[in-house]
């Protein structure tokens, strides 16, 4: 049997097998009441404290509410960041030429008309960075891969919440 016979039965097979299970689309509207982009412009980010915490809420907020934050939001996002370094590749007089940075979030999705809790957990983002002997170049690069990690975690978080909205 040729590849070409095959293709369509196994195409259909798949088809089926995926609208069994129950799969829908994260974004999908057709067919479907429910409107995830217009539910997530819904959602309050609260403040992140520090520098990286800024970065991401606004990073955050442009990619859930890119027309605007709601003036009366249905939900409540509280993010709590922790931030670590660690050096990493060493010369043969123990000085450091690559760090790792890391950003741990813990956050928190909460319906405001009744308190729940619809999502919740912990997202870690790492970037690494090299260290160089001119100092402005090695916190350049630091606060480049902080950009970087604060925008990867934005990015990670609006995931969450469009998952934790779609599955109330």
């Amino acid at each position: 049997m040729k590849l070409r016979a095959v293709f369509p039965i196994f195409a259909l097979v798949a088809v089926t097998t995926l609208s069994a299970c129950g799969f829908r689309p994260l974004y999908a509207t057709a067919g479907d009441d429910y409107q995830t982009a217009a539910n997530m412009a819904r959602v309050n980010v609260a403040l992140i404290n520090d520098r990286v915490g800024q970065v991401t809420r606004n990073a955050l907020i442009e990619t859930l509410t890119p027309r605007g934050q709601s003036q009366s939001p249905l939900y409540d996002l509280q993010v709590l960041l922790d931030e670590s370094t660690s050096e990493q590749g060493f010369t043969k007089d123990n000085e450091a030429t690559i760090a790792d940075y890391l950003i741990t979030a813990n956050y928190q999705l909460v319906r405001k008309s009744d308190a729940l809790v619809l999502r919740k957990g912990t997202l870690r983002v790492r970037t690494s960075y090299n260290i160089v002997d001119s100092d402005f170049a090695s916190i350049e690069a630091e606060a480049a891969a902080q950009s970087d990690a604060a925008r990867n975690l934005a990015q990670q978080l609006a995931n969450q919440v469009a998952i934790g909205l779609r599955s109330q």
